[in-house]
């Protein structure tokens, strides 16, 4: 019975809207809240008094669903912010509303209402805006369909042309009936929105960069079916994959180098076991299963990546809200190998710091 009435196929899809009133207090809240992906900021001339964000979030099992407006603001995820708060996440936006001028990589962009743009959180972007309202899809890189991986940030849609209008109209529709829908039909919308921006989105891209790309999702498979092995390197990677020292590095400059991104792909895969194993498997096992030559050297990594310990990370899964809906997804879905759980978990941690406040201070 537990599970017929957790499983998507019949659990309503429920968002959570944003609890705070413009002023300062929804100031600070935006600003804790967005810490764990970007640094944020008002103009030197806005009143914090009168900030203003406002939204409602929809967690599926592989994707998160946003609309969201607000005020003033910037936001800038830098080479340092990717390096000290990595995450695997990209997103389409569509602006419904306002403004916003943004630099990918030195390329600067004025979107109006109805632009739709890709947005690839390992590489630096920047964005401004006086005021805005828009509909975010963010989803987990290793799941998207191939040919959005790595090759489309900062790639726009125009709000003139017919694809943009047509996937404009998919994200609008999603948010208009996602209260009605199932967790798991709400999940296939997304799929579908997926499939078709993975249709569009790469032609406006240049074929060296979606070589590059060719040689990162070949990289990514294999990646995979190598994860245990702690010895497997990019010299190894180089061969399996029939292409010279100085392609491979070149290809995955944007991620780093070669090195840092097995150690992120070994990561991120970690930390999915964890949830997903739900406290069955020692956390010994699971840094073995994913090519940590010690518990220590994985819990080092692990920290410094996510800044809490594995065990602490396992500890949160079980007592945080929504782990019970992933679990039940995950026993029967294979696909939750790319779900999104870095970004699940900068959730977790959010509430479950703001549950330890409230427990602190009961009389606010």
């Amino acid at each position: 019975m537990f599970e017929a009435q957790t499983s998507p196929q019949s659990r309503t899809a429920r968002g959570i809207v944003w609890p705070f009133p413009p002023g300062l207090e929804c100031f600070a809240a935006w600003k804790a809240a967005l810490s764990f992906l970007v640094d944020c900021a008002i103009p030197d001339d806005a009143d914090p008094a009168v900030f203003d964000f406002h939204g409602c979030t929809w967690q599926l099992p592989e994707a998160f669903v946003q609309i969201n407006g607000g005020s003033a603001m910037s936001m800038a995820r830098t080479q340092r912010v990717i390096d000290e708060r990595p995450i695997s996440q990209m997103s389409l936006y569509l602006l419904t509303r306002g403004s916003v001028v943004t630099d990918y990589d030195g390329h600067k962009q004025t979107h109006v209402p109805g632009d739709i743009v890709a947005v690839d959180y390992s590489l630096p972007y920047e964005s401004q805006t006086p005021g805005y309202e828009g509909i975010t899809v963010t989803f987990d890189r290793a799941s998207a369909p191939a040919a959005l991986q790595g090759i489309v940030h900062g790639v726009v849609l125009p709000a003139n042309s017919s694809a943009g209008n047509l996937l404009g109209i998919q994200m609008r529709s999603l948010i208009d009936h996602i209260d009605g829908l199932t967790v798991d039909q709400a999940q296939s919308a997304v799929d579908g929105i997926l499939r078709f921006a993975a249709t569009t989105f790469p032609s406006a891209v240049p074929k060296k960069k979606r070589d590059d790309v060719s040689v990162l999702d070949r990289a990514r498979r294999l990646a995979k079916k190598k994860i245990s092995d702690p010895e497997f390197g990019p010299e190894d990677l180089a061969v399996a994959l029939g292409v010279s020292r100085s392609k491979l590095f070149r290809s995955f400059e944007a991620h780093g180098g070669v090195q840092r991104w097995l150690l992120g792909e070994r990561l991120t895969a970690s930390l999915q076991a964890i949830v997903r194993s739900a406290g069955k498997l020692k956390i010994s096992v699971i840094a073995h299963q994913h090519g940590f030559r010690s518990e220590a050297h994985f819990s080092r990594a692990f920290r410094k990546r996510y800044e809490l310990s594995p065990s602490s990370a396992l500890a949160l899964a079980m007592r945080s809200q929504g782990t019970t809906l992933y679990l039940n997804w995950a026993k029967k879905n294979g696909k939750t190998e790319g779900s999104t759980t870095e970004a699940w978990l900068a959730s977790a941690l959010a509430r479950d710091r703001k549950s330890q406040e409230e427990s602190a201070n009961p009389t606010r």
